[in-house]
C-alpha cells in the first residue's frame, strides 16, 4: 500500500551548472501534476511531465525545478506570431469599441512570441546534456518521494486493519444482537397490552400477528450479511495494486448498510452499535482518502 503523501529531492551539478529539483505529493482523486520551471527552460516541460506519469498514479504532484546555469540559451523573436497577437487585440478592440493596446513588455510575455535556442539543438530545445540532468533529477527526487510513500503508506495499513477489525467486530454484534430483537418487541408488546388491558386476556394470535409484522419490517440480516461480505472484500483489497477508488467504492456501500439497519433497528443495542459502525467507516473513509 502506497500513501499519496510524499516529498523527494534531486540534485545535480556538472561544471558552472546546477540543478535542483523538489517533489511534494498530496492526497487527490485523479493526477492532477504541476511543474514549475525557469522561464527560459520551459521547453522541457514535456519531459518532466512523462517522467513523472511514469512513476505517479493519483495524487497532486509539484515539481518545482531550479536551474543554475552560466549562459542561458538565446533567444528567437517569433515575428509572425507577435504579428497574430496584434491583429487579434486590435480586431478584438475594434469589436468592442476600446482603444486598449497591446504594449510590447506584454506582447514579448505572451506564449510562442520569444522562443530559446541553442546551438547544439533545434530552435525551442533545451541543450540535451541540460534536459538529462533535469531528467536524472526529477528521478532522483521522485524515488525519495516513493520511499516516503511507502513507509506512510505501511503506517496507513495498520491504521486501516485497525479500523477494519473495528468495524467487523460491530458488525458481528449487529447481527447476533438483530436475532434477538424480535423477540424482545413481543416481550414488550404483551406487557404493555397486559397494562392497557388491565386483568384482561391478551389475544395471543393477534399479538403473534403485530410481532410478525414487526420483524419484517425490522430484518437486518440482508443488511449485516452484505455488511460483512463488504469488510471481507475491503480486507482482501489491502494487499492489491490500484486500490483507492476501490475502497471508495466499498466505503460508500458500507455506510449505506449501515444507515439502513439504523433506520430499521427496533432495538437499543442494535441502534448503538449502528451509530458505533457508521463512526469506524468514516474514520476509515479519512484513511482512505490518502491511498493511491
Amino acid at each position: 500500500m502506497l500513501s499519496m503523501t510524499g516529498y523527494g529531492t534531486g540534485y545535480r551539478r556538472s561544471g558552472d551548472t546546477s540543478v535542483a529539483v523538489e517533489i511534494r505529493t498530496v492526497n487527490h482523486r485523479f493526477l492532477d501534476l504541476h511543474v514549475r520551471l525557469p522561464r527560459e527552460y520551459l521547453c522541457m516541460e514535456g519531459d518532466v511531465q512523462q517522467v513523472v506519469r511514469s512513476a505517479v498514479r493519483r495524487g497532486r504532484v509539484d515539481v518545482t525545478v531550479s536551474i543554475q546555469a552560466p549562459q542561458v540559451p538565446g533567444y528567437n523573436l517569433n515575428l509572425p506570431v507577435a504579428r497574430t497577437y496584434l491583429e487579434s487585440v486590435g480586431n478584438l478592440g475594434k469589436e468592442l469599441g476600446m482603444r486598449e493596446v497591446l504594449d510590447l513588455r506584454t506582447l514579448l510575455g505572451l506564449p510562442g512570441v520569444i522562443q530559446p535556442v541553442d546551438s547544439d539543438t533545434d530552435p525551442g530545445n533545451a541543450p540535451r546534456e541540460l534536459t538529462s540532468g533535469v531528467v536524472d533529477c526529477v528521478r532522483e527526487a521522485l524515488r525519495g518521494v516513493e520511499r516516503m510513500r511507502a513507509q506512510e503508506g505501511s503506517a496507513l495499513r495498520t491504521e486501516i486493519l485497525q479500523h477494519l477489525e473495528s468495524a467487523r467486530e460491530k458488525a458481528d454484534r449487529v447481527r447476533a444482537a438483530s436475532d434477538s430483537v424480535v423477540q424482545e418487541y413481543g416481550k414488550r408488546l404483551e406487557s404493555r397490552l397486559n397494562i392497557l388491558l388491565g386483568q384482561g386476556v391478551v389475544d395471543q394470535q393477534r399479538l403473534a400477528q403485530e410481532v410478525a409484522i414487526m420483524a419484517e419490517k425490522s430484518d437486518i440480516s440482508e443488511e449485516a450479511a452484505r455488511l460483512a461480505s463488504h469488510i471481507d472484500q475491503f480486507r482482501s483489497l489491502l494487499d492489491s495494486d490500484e486500490i483507492g477508488k476501490q475502497m471508495d467504492f466499498l466505503l460508500q456501500e458500507m455506510q449505506r448498510e449501515a444507515n439502513t439497519i439504523l433506520s430499521k433497528s427496533a432495538g437499543l443495542e442494535v441502534a448503538r452499535l449502528g451509530i458505533a459502525l457508521k463512526a469506524d467507516i468514516e474514520k476509515l473513509r479519512e484513511q482512505v482518502q490518502n491511498v493511491e
